[in-house]
Protein backbone atom coordinates (compact mmCIF):
# COMPACT_ATOMS: atom_id res chain seq x y z
CA UNK A 1 0.00 0.00 0.00
CA UNK A 2 1.73 2.96 -1.47
CA UNK A 3 -0.37 5.37 0.46
CA UNK A 4 0.97 4.40 4.02
CA UNK A 5 4.65 5.11 2.66
CA UNK A 6 3.54 8.25 1.56
CA UNK A 7 1.59 9.06 4.83
CA UNK A 8 4.45 7.45 7.01
CA UNK A 9 7.05 9.89 4.68
CA UNK A 10 4.68 13.26 5.63
CA UNK A 11 5.04 12.19 9.29
CA UNK A 12 8.99 12.03 8.89
CA UNK A 13 9.03 8.60 10.62
CA UNK A 14 10.74 5.59 9.34
CA UNK A 15 9.57 2.18 9.03
CA UNK A 16 11.18 0.89 12.20
CA UNK A 17 9.18 4.07 13.92
CA UNK A 18 6.26 3.51 12.32
CA UNK A 19 6.14 -0.45 12.84
CA UNK A 20 6.77 0.61 16.74
CA UNK A 21 3.92 2.99 17.14
CA UNK A 22 1.30 0.50 15.68
CA UNK A 23 3.10 -2.52 17.51
CA UNK A 24 3.78 -4.30 14.32
CA UNK A 25 7.02 -5.49 13.06
CA UNK A 26 9.15 -3.81 10.36
CA UNK A 27 9.00 -6.74 7.75
CA UNK A 28 5.57 -6.41 7.86
CA UNK A 29 5.22 -2.81 7.30
CA UNK A 30 7.32 -2.90 4.84
CA UNK A 31 5.45 -6.27 2.80
CA UNK A 32 2.42 -3.76 3.03
CA UNK A 33 3.98 -0.76 1.75
CA UNK A 34 5.29 -2.79 -0.95
CA UNK A 35 2.02 -4.37 -1.82
CA UNK A 36 3.31 -7.60 -1.46
CA UNK A 37 1.07 -7.86 1.58
CA UNK A 38 -2.50 -6.47 2.35
CA UNK A 39 -2.67 -5.67 6.44
CA UNK A 40 -5.47 -7.26 7.90
CA UNK A 41 -8.26 -4.84 9.02
CA UNK A 42 -6.74 -4.50 12.71
CA UNK A 43 -3.69 -3.57 11.53
CA UNK A 44 -4.60 -1.50 9.16
CA UNK A 45 -6.53 0.53 12.76
CA UNK A 46 -3.32 -0.05 14.09
CA UNK A 47 -1.16 1.89 11.62
CA UNK A 48 -4.04 4.38 11.24
CA UNK A 49 -3.87 4.91 14.93
CA UNK A 50 -0.06 5.28 14.76
CA UNK A 51 -0.17 7.98 11.88
CA UNK A 52 -2.95 9.70 13.56
CA UNK A 53 -5.33 9.50 10.54
CA UNK A 54 -8.45 7.40 9.89
CA UNK A 55 -8.43 4.12 8.55
CA UNK A 56 -10.42 5.19 5.27
CA UNK A 57 -6.99 7.59 4.63
CA UNK A 58 -5.47 4.15 3.22
CA UNK A 59 -8.67 3.48 1.13
CA UNK A 60 -8.22 2.73 -2.75
CA UNK A 61 -10.83 3.92 -4.98
CA UNK A 62 -9.07 1.76 -7.75
CA UNK A 63 -10.54 4.77 -10.18
CA UNK A 64 -8.52 4.83 -13.05
CA UNK A 65 -10.68 6.11 -16.37
CA UNK A 66 -12.61 8.71 -17.08
CA UNK A 67 -16.36 6.77 -17.42
CA UNK A 68 -15.11 5.17 -13.54
CA UNK A 69 -15.45 9.00 -12.47
CA UNK A 70 -18.74 9.48 -13.97
CA UNK A 71 -19.99 6.57 -12.69
CA UNK A 72 -18.82 7.67 -9.08
CA UNK A 73 -20.14 10.90 -9.79
CA UNK A 74 -23.54 9.11 -9.83
CA UNK A 75 -22.89 6.45 -7.39
CA UNK A 76 -22.26 10.13 -5.20
CA UNK A 77 -25.69 11.67 -6.19
CA UNK A 78 -27.50 8.58 -5.49
CA UNK A 79 -26.00 7.92 -2.20
CA UNK A 80 -25.19 11.39 -1.15
CA UNK A 81 -26.81 13.69 -2.53
CA UNK A 82 -23.96 15.17 -4.81
CA UNK A 83 -25.53 16.51 -7.92
CA UNK A 84 -24.29 18.63 -10.94
CA UNK A 85 -25.22 22.15 -11.13
CA UNK A 86 -26.96 22.70 -14.40
CA UNK A 87 -24.67 24.42 -17.17
CA UNK A 88 -21.45 24.30 -14.89
CA UNK A 89 -18.61 21.64 -14.63
CA UNK A 90 -18.56 21.48 -10.99
CA UNK A 91 -21.47 19.86 -7.88
CA UNK A 92 -23.48 20.68 -5.25
CA UNK A 93 -24.04 18.59 -2.10
CA UNK A 94 -28.13 19.19 -1.14
CA UNK A 95 -27.98 18.51 2.12
CA UNK A 96 -28.45 14.77 2.31
CA UNK A 97 -25.08 13.90 4.56
CA UNK A 98 -24.23 17.17 6.59
CA UNK A 99 -20.89 15.72 7.28
CA UNK A 100 -19.93 15.39 3.54
CA UNK A 101 -21.34 19.33 3.33
CA UNK A 102 -18.86 20.32 6.31
CA UNK A 103 -16.21 18.72 5.00
CA UNK A 104 -16.53 19.49 1.35
CA UNK A 105 -16.54 23.39 3.06
CA UNK A 106 -13.37 22.85 4.69
CA UNK A 107 -11.85 21.44 2.02
CA UNK A 108 -12.83 23.94 -0.51
CA UNK A 109 -11.71 26.73 2.18
CA UNK A 110 -8.58 24.65 2.43
CA UNK A 111 -8.10 24.78 -1.30
CA UNK A 112 -8.08 28.24 -1.32
CA UNK A 113 -5.95 29.27 1.27
CA UNK A 114 -3.35 26.61 -0.74
CA UNK A 115 -4.08 28.76 -3.66
CA UNK A 116 -3.48 32.13 -2.40
CA UNK A 117 -0.38 30.89 -0.68
CA UNK A 118 -1.76 30.84 2.79
CA UNK A 119 -1.00 27.27 3.76
CA UNK A 120 1.90 24.55 2.02
CA UNK A 121 1.26 21.76 0.31
CA UNK A 122 2.01 19.71 2.70
CA UNK A 123 0.10 21.18 5.06
CA UNK A 124 -2.83 21.04 2.86
CA UNK A 125 -2.29 16.92 2.41
CA UNK A 126 -2.07 16.84 6.00
CA UNK A 127 -5.14 18.74 6.20
CA UNK A 128 -7.21 16.13 4.45
CA UNK A 129 -5.90 13.19 5.98
CA UNK A 130 -5.76 14.16 9.83
CA UNK A 131 -8.57 12.26 11.69
CA UNK A 132 -9.94 15.19 13.57
CA UNK A 133 -12.61 17.38 11.05
CA UNK A 134 -13.03 20.92 12.54
CA UNK A 135 -12.60 24.37 10.62
CA UNK A 136 -9.73 25.25 12.35
CA UNK A 137 -7.55 22.45 10.55
CA UNK A 138 -6.29 24.96 8.72
CA UNK A 139 -6.30 27.60 10.16
CA UNK A 140 -3.68 26.68 12.63
CA UNK A 141 -2.25 23.54 10.75
CA UNK A 142 1.27 23.83 12.56
CA UNK A 143 0.00 22.83 15.66
CA UNK A 144 -1.80 20.24 14.18
CA UNK A 145 -4.18 19.94 16.64
CA UNK A 146 -7.31 19.25 14.51
CA UNK A 147 -7.77 19.05 10.76
CA UNK A 148 -11.23 18.56 8.39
Amino acid sequence: MLRIRKLRERRHLTQKELAEKAGLSESALRSYELGNRYPKDSHIKLIAQALEVRPEAFADCRIRTGQEVIHLLFNLEENYGIVPIDGQAVVKVTGKHPEVVKALLDWGEAHSKLESGEISQDEYEIGKIHTRRTRESFDNSSQRKSYY
